[in-house]
């Protein structure tokens, strides 16, 4: 008898369940009958009850039949999960606007609701970005409803769920929330710069990161579409409707063409454009949280006391709170870097809670247009070069961090170039004196450079030892196939005077074909000698700034002129032999298969000759200092 009781329960609850999601007349008797003899059980483990079904469904037929008849009671609407969610702060989580009308048409209390994190359910649907519903309960709100118990308001919501359109338009109904802060001193500004996803310098559609994502000819193509792509972000007035026809408050939305509707719907194409308009409505977000800043706390200090008599400090002055453009610095989030200090230029002499200024945190970082911008823009950049940290460490020591992507391109091998020509460049751009400083712990930069990057260089020597031997064996094969192939000339030789037979009836396809086999030969035979003074490299930190890049680049340009060689010899043995019929179709072929091994070469080889643009870059800027 219990068994059956349980199975009778649970096909009763399946069957409401349809009811729910179906919404016919049919489906509605049944939801009306299980109502009466269950009410609001809770309907799974989770604690939601058949309201809070109806609210995520949006089924705005049952819940006016069930209060038309009176079924509901003002307690009901009111119960919550086992999260401490409401049906009205579900109907705010899925964008349910009809439903949650319903229910405040009955009970206006549930708007105050809170849930286990203190969220209302106005905070919810400005979390989720449901802009109708949050238009609809901000009519209704009060103060009170737009923080939850961490501190966070309805801005922080929508800048954590990276809503930006409606955190913009909550900024410009409440523009007072862009200086409140949560209980970690946090405000909606920090909370923006801590998310470099949502700028385009931290993404991949830029020319600086270019060879730092896999294959670079299809980045290429993404960062042209991405260039093309006009920002259909608007402010405007939204229509006045039918259901809502006092809704006047502004809206924000994206304007798509038919055209642009058909190119969206490439997936590829699609993650692009929604990148693009993200990082553009993001920046227009971060710009107006920056002016509503009241940048003046961000400068008052506190003295600390430090023991650094050994380098002539005192003390040292720390930020009381946490700041937007530390963070942004710390992520290389150019666009928010960049606006700060325009508009508050005095933010550039902040420190963070190591005693670090914004020059050395983009020196720890790696990061380089931050600092080329710094360098150049910021007045008395001498006073930010000969700061000295809370731990003894100058500018130097700190250029001595191991790189890791993204502030460096991934694989050992150019994360250990990288970081030696970051290390030498600092250097020669601080002090001399700083270059035999110790910190704290009574090392100068080249020893923490050295023991920071001991396990990266070892693994650099063995990967770039691997590498060579296994490209010394292909190298190898190309050249014993062209030192065969000149013994072995299409034709034969003739009988009597060992002249090849087509050197006098084709007199320059056998030039042209003894000249390719002459190419691969030597181009190979060139690999196989930078392959073994690689392979003999002492790899010292010296050798991976200069010595190791340039062999490499050496080494790829000739090992593509051997293949590049041979492939041309083996066509033209084609065409001599007239094995070849279609002479246009055969160059067509032969066409494609160049693109194809340059984009090959390129997405191999392409660091490398950007690192060598670099060193060549700091070598000159370096020479025109001293003059």
């Amino acid at each position: 008898m219990a068994g059956s009781r349980i199975n009778n329960n649970l096909s009763h609850q399946s069957a409401a369940y349809r009811a729910v999601l179906e919404g016919t007349s049919q489906s509605l008797e049944t939801f009306r009958n299980f109502w009466r003899e269950e009410g609001v059980k809770p309907f799974d483990k989770r604690g939601d009850t058949i309201l809070h079904f109806l609210a995520i469904n949006g089924n705005v037929a049952a819940f006016i039949l069930l209060l038309e008849d009176g079924l509901v009671t003002n307690e009901n609407l009111k119960i919550k999960n086992v999260n401490g969610d409401t049906a009205l702060h579900e109907a705010a989580r899925y964008g349910k606007k009809h439903v949650a009308q319903i229910m405040l048409r009955r009970e206006k209390e549930i708007l105050s609701e809170r849930n286990n994190l203190g969220e209302t359910p106005l905070y919810v649907a400005a979390a989720c970005g449901k802009k109708e519903v949050f238009t609809f309960l901000e009519n209704l709100n009060s103060d009170c409803m737009i923080r939850r118990n961490d501190g966070c308001t309805i801005l922080h919501a929508a800048v954590i769920g990276e809503r930006y359109s409606l955190a913009i338009r909550i900024l410009e109904s409440y523009p007072d929330l862009a200086g409140k802060r949560n209980e970690k001193g946090k405000t909606a500004l920090h909370l923006l710069a801590e998310k470099p996803g949502s700028f385009r310098s931290r993404s991949s559609y830029t020319f600086k990161v270019l060879g730092w994502k896999p294959f670079i000819p299809l980045q290429i193509i993404g960062i042209i579409i991405y260039s093309c792509i006009p920002e259909f972000y608007k402010e405007a007035l939204p229509d006045n409707s039918a259901e809502d026809p006092n809704n006047s408050a502004p809206h924000f939305k994206l304007n798509r063409s038919p055209f642009i509707k058909f190119i969206l719907s490439n997936p590829w194409s699609k993650e692009i454009y929604d990148a693009k308009q993200k990082h553009t409505i993001a920046l227009k977000l971060a710009g107006k949280l920056i002016r509503r800043e009241g940048w003046s706390h961000y400068v008052h200090t506190e003295d600390t006391d430090i023991e650094g008599s050994q380098f002539g400090i005192s003390s040292q002055k720390k930020n009381r709170v946490p700041d937007p453009l530390i963070q942004a610095m710390r992520l290389g989030i150019i666009e928010v870097a960049l606006e700060i200090l325009r508009v508050y230029p005095q933010s550039a002499y902040t420190f963070d809670e190591n005693g670090r200024n914004i020059l050395q945190i983009v020196v720890e970082k790696k990061h380089l247009f931050l600092y080329d911008y710094l360098m150049s823009a910021v007045i008395h950049k001498d006073r930010m070069l000969s700061d000295i940290d809370f731990e003894g460490n100058c500018i130097i020591h700190l250029a001595a961090s191991l790189g890791s992507p993204p502030s460096t391109p991934s694989g050992v091998l150019l994360q250990m170039m990288w970081d030696v020509l970051w290390f030498k460049r600092v250097k020669y751009d601080s002090y001399p004196y700083f270059w035999e400083l110790q910190n704290s712990s009574g090392k100068t930069a080249l020893q923490v450079f050295e023991e920071n990057h001991e396990t990266l260089r070892k693994d650099a020597e063995k990967t770039t030892k691997e590498l060579a031997n296994c490209t010394l064996i292909v190298s190898v094969l190309i050249a014993t196939i062209n030192f065969a192939a000149v013994f072995t000339v299409p034709g034969g030789f003739e009988q009597k005077s060992g002249n090849p037979v087509y050197l006098m009836n084709k007199h320059w396809e056998f030039f042209l074909l003894m000249f390719y086999l002459a190419g691969g030969l030597f181009a190979a035979l060139f690999t196989m000698g930078t392959l073994l003074s690689i392979i003999f490299l002492r790899f010292d930190t010296e050798d991976f700034y200069a010595a190791l890049p340039w062999k490499y680049a050496f080494n790829s340009i000739a090992m593509l002129c051997s293949a590049g060689f041979t492939i041309l010899a083996c066509c033209q043995a084609y065409i001599i032999e007239t094995v070849v019929v279609n002479t246009f179709i055969f160059l067509i072929v032969l066409l494609c298969a160049y693109v194809l091994m340059a984009f090959v070469f390129m997405d191999t080889t392409y660091l490398i000759f950007d690192y060598i643009y670099y060193v060549i870059r700091h070598s000159l800027s370096y020479r025109g200092q001293e003059t």
